[in-house]
């Protein structure tokens, strides 16, 4: 056995030798990107092994170290194989989870939630009165055919005369969940979760008056077996204990986040009664620990499709294990809980016009409505956007840059300020708009690499722009202004991934339009969904071909819109059945199925505006 101690936590695991980093990682539940889930090509899992307790950097001022033997300090964690007690250094990053949580939530316009608080003062037994304390309670409450728990029943005695028989209590349906002390109807809460591939985000709601108490968020714990959906989907169809284990992550980050918002709001999770979860149709599957097997292989099937209601004990959340955890509807196989939450968010079925609704996160979701019509569908863009596929890209984390502007040079704006680590989506679509806007590229994506094409580059620029012996890059920021002394910069393989994301999210929008018998003018407005969305600037997306072109004031963003609709489900059982209703009355379109989609991908592939 071996002791692998990760800092700057601190957290330490003991296991045999031989395990890689990012194994043990995984058992000491520590964070390591791991975009490719092991296969040791991302190169996003780099960390650094330690010596005797000291940092590379400082080993090799003392030993006068060249830079590369330096850099032969950091290793890919997948790649690595521990032998003997090790110290584990990680690029420590705060990522920016306010992106997720700081948008201002839709409250429904009726708040009737499904959990009820009755405050109750019963009559204590005596000889002549010895009624069972169960069907007094019961008596008492102006709800009938509340069947019998055993779990509340079992501490009932002890609660009705600590609260001298003046108790509340906790009912959902017909079903007693809880019964506390005293008059605590003023105390009831829920928690709204969106399970998204990339970030899980947690709201805590006040059922009374429907407002968010507290928020928070962690990166989805899954994506060191992956950044994609079939990644993860491959690792839960190899044996039970590899669900069990996606499982578990979640639960685990869930959990965490749980722990913070009760501490921060003084709500104690015992108050928390329901939970109500979006994700999209792989992740609510591995929440829920069914197998995803089948959604990965045409025809992507999925075990179920309807609302899902489970007892809270079942799954481990931290909350009254007799509450209930509600998951709404999925469409199909890529289509998910998360898109019926941004339909129900958006009003999608109360829209006039046509309006094309899209969320643009880990995979691309969109909803085109009008004409009496839901269309959907989604969209094989891959994680680029999130910076997966990217050689320096990144999630919006600090350090990321975000915004890139290129006149006579360039210009940068990093999230949290500081020396830039690398680039996120919203910086990455920025970067690619203004080499297109000075001709560093063209609108095939080719760097420009002829005489004439140079010549009328700003001398600064064209500095920038480089042959190695694969092919070529552009130097978006050099190494002595970077955090990690490595050049930043984008290649051709670089720009070819967001083409290729870009041009799926494109095509899946054209095909929408065709079934509706609509051309891009004839959209009234495209809602934009998403941390992403939000973040992008809309003169970007446009000027590469991401969006179709439309006035700038037909472009709204509407914020975390899976996660407001998980909240509005949470808050009204009304809102809760129309999602039910959405879900059936989307029409989903699969588009590995239509001709036309190869053809429109192939047209969507260069940069420039989409008419």
């Amino acid at each position: 056995m071996i002791k692998i101690t990760f800092l700057p936590s601190n957290k330490v695991v003991q296991t045999s030798a031989g395990i890689t980093v990012l194994q043990a990682a995984i058992l000491a539940g520590v964070q390591i990107d791991s975009s490719c889930g092991g296969k040791g090509i991302c190169g996003k899992c780099k960390v650094q092994v330690l010596e005797d307790g000291k940092s590379l950097p400082s080993l090799a001022e003392e030993r006068n170290l060249s830079a590369s033997e330096l850099e032969a300090g950091w290793v890919l964690a997948c790649q690595r194989s521990l032998t003997q007690d090790t110290k584990v250094n990680l690029q420590d990053r705060l990522d920016v989870y306010d992106r997720k949580t700081a948008f201002v939530g839709l409250v429904p316009t009726s708040l009737v939630p499904s959990i009820q608080k009755y405050p109750v003062t019963l009559t204590g037994p005596s000889v002549a009165d010895q009624t069972p304390d169960w069907e007094r309670l019961l008596a008492a409450l102006p709800v009938a055919g509340i069947g019998f728990s055993r779990s509340v029943a079992a501490s009932l005695p002890k609660i009705l005369r600590q609260g001298k028989f003046q108790v509340t209590a906790v009912v959902e349906g017909d079903r007693l969940l809880a019964v506390e002390p005293s008059d605590t109807s003023g105390r009831c809460y829920g928690l709204a979760i969106d399970i998204g591939t990339t970030t899980v985000v947690a709201y805590l709601m006040d059922l009374n008056n429907g407002t968010v108490v507290t928020s928070g968020a962690v990166t989805n714990p899954q994506q060191v077996f992956g950044a994609d959906v079939i990644s993860r989907i491959t690792h839960a169809s190899q044996g039970p204990e590899n669900l069990l284990q996606l499982q578990e992550k979640v639960m685990n980050g869930l959990n965490g986040i749980i722990t913070r918002l009760s501490q921060e709001s003084g709500v104690s999770p015992e108050e928390i009664y329901q939970t109500v979860v979006v994700g999209n149709t792989t992740m609510t599957h591995l929440f829920l620990g069914i197998d995803p097997t089948f959604l990965a292989p045409a025809p992507f099937i999925p075990v179920f499709r309807q609302t899902v209601k489970v007892e809270v004990r079942e799954l481990g959340l931290s909350i009254l294990g007799t509450g209930n955890v509600v998951v709404l509807p999925n469409v199909a196989g890529y289509v998910g809980a998360d898109t019926v939450g941004v339909m129900l968010a958006a009003k999608a079925d109360r829209l006039p016009g046509v309006s094309l609704i899209i969320d643009i996160g880990t995979n691309g979701e969109i909803i085109l409505t009008g004409k009496g019509r839901i269309l959907t569908c989604s969209t094989a863009a891959g994680p680029a956007f999130e910076g997966a596929e990217i050689k320096y890209g990144m999630r919006a984390a600090e350090g990321a840059i975000e915004g890139v502007s290129i006149d006579e040079d360039v210009k940068l704006t990093v999230i949290a300020g500081g020396k830039p680590r690398g680039l996120c989506g919203s910086g990455l679509i920025d970067a690619i708009a203004e080499m297109l806007k000075v001709g560093v590229i063209g609108s095939s994506g080719r760097y420009a690499y002829k005489s004439d094409q140079l010549a009328k580059l700003p001398p600064l620029v064209r500095e920038r722009l480089r042959q190695t012996e694969r092919a070529s890059e552009f130097v978006l920021v050099w190494g002595k202004d970077s955090a990690s002394g490595e050049d930043i910069v984008l290649s051709q393989k670089d720009i070819r991934e967001l083409q290729l994301a870009k041009g799926a999210i494109m095509a899946g929008i054209m095909v929408l339009l065709q079934e509706m018998g609509s051309s891009p003018q004839e959209i009234d407005r495209i809602l934009l969904a998403g941390a992403f969305g939000n973040y992008i600037k809309k003169e970007s997306a446009l000027k590469i071909g991401l969006l179709p072109s439309l006035p700038l004031v037909r472009i709204t963003t509407i914020g975390n819109a899976a996660g407001d609709g998980a909240k509005m489900a949470l808050l009204s059982t009304e809102e809760r059945a129309r999602a039910e209703f959405l879900a059936l009355r989307a029409e989903h379109i699969e588009l590995s199925t239509k001709k036309d989609f190869q053809v429109e991908f192939i047209k969507a592939l260069a940069f420039g505006i989409v008419v």
